[in-house]
């Protein structure tokens, strides 16, 4: 497990990025706070973070040069700043990534992923799908998951519960996030949890074929997709 070092003048600011790792980055297990240059540098030298959240407009500081003097300690450093105007400078002192506040659960998970460490044994991120909406995030286990269906450019996740959520991306993209061996696209339309499926069953004479949700809800399947669904339910 990894660790990390938040470094932002204004205690709310520190205490939302605290959360957002808390609740985003499971394969960060520590994280410790500075509000100033001097305690950024003399943390970083002591623990050897594997990752700093740096601001960049710091109370009569500079983040950039904070991030330099910090960089001998800590590979992995992500400026969090509301202004976009620092992105070229920022980039010049080599930094892993650049989020803009409010941060974006998902870009946040991004920068973690380009880091230089090994995240194949840490806490991983393919347990749970982030659901953006103008509204509000939604964050779903696999296992809350009926299943995922698509239309162009949108798709609705069904819980367990019943509840469908309109998300913005096509299912190819979902699809790819969620990168599950237990889920199975059994159709151009449909991702399904197989956790979710109870069998199949003919739907006509002429050969189509509906998934049985554990619910009793059917869905169509691709006659392209059958034998490996087959296979798969063995």
């Amino acid at each position: 497990m990894y660790s990390a070092l938040i470094v932002d003048d204004e205690a709310d600011a520190r205490n939302v990025m605290r959360r957002l790792i808390e609740l985003f980055c499971p394969e960060i297990s520590r994280t410790a706070e500075a509000s100033d240059g001097a305690d950024a540098v003399r943390m970083a030298g002591s623990d050897k973070f594997d990752f700093a959240f740096v601001d960049i407009e710091l109370n009569g500081e500079s983040g950039l040069d904070i991030a330099r003097q910090i960089s001998r300690y800590c590979a992995n450093i992500i400026f969090v700043t509301a202004f976009d105007k620092y992105a070229v400078q920022a980039f010049q002192t080599e930094a892993l990534h650049y989020l803009l506040k409010p941060v974006n659960p998902e870009l946040l998970q991004q920068a973690i992923r380009r880091s230089n460490l090994d995240m194949s044994s840490a806490g991983k991120f393919d347990n749970r799908v982030f659901l953006k909406t103008k509204e509000r995030m939604t964050v779903l286990r696999h296992d809350e998951i009926r299943y995922v269906e698509g239309d162009r450019n949108y798709s609705t996740f069904v819980d367990t519960e019943g509840q469908r959520h309109l998300v913005s991306h096509n299912l190819a993209y979902y699809e790819r996030q969620i990168a599950s061996p237990r889920f199975f696209r059994i159709h151009q339309s449909y991702l399904v949890n197989l956790d979710q499926v109870k069998g199949t069953r003919a739907r006509d004479r002429q050969g189509n074929t509906d998934v049985v949700l554990r619910n009793g809800e059917r869905l169509p399947l691709a006659r392209s997709k059958k034998r490996a669904l087959l296979d798969i339910l063995g």
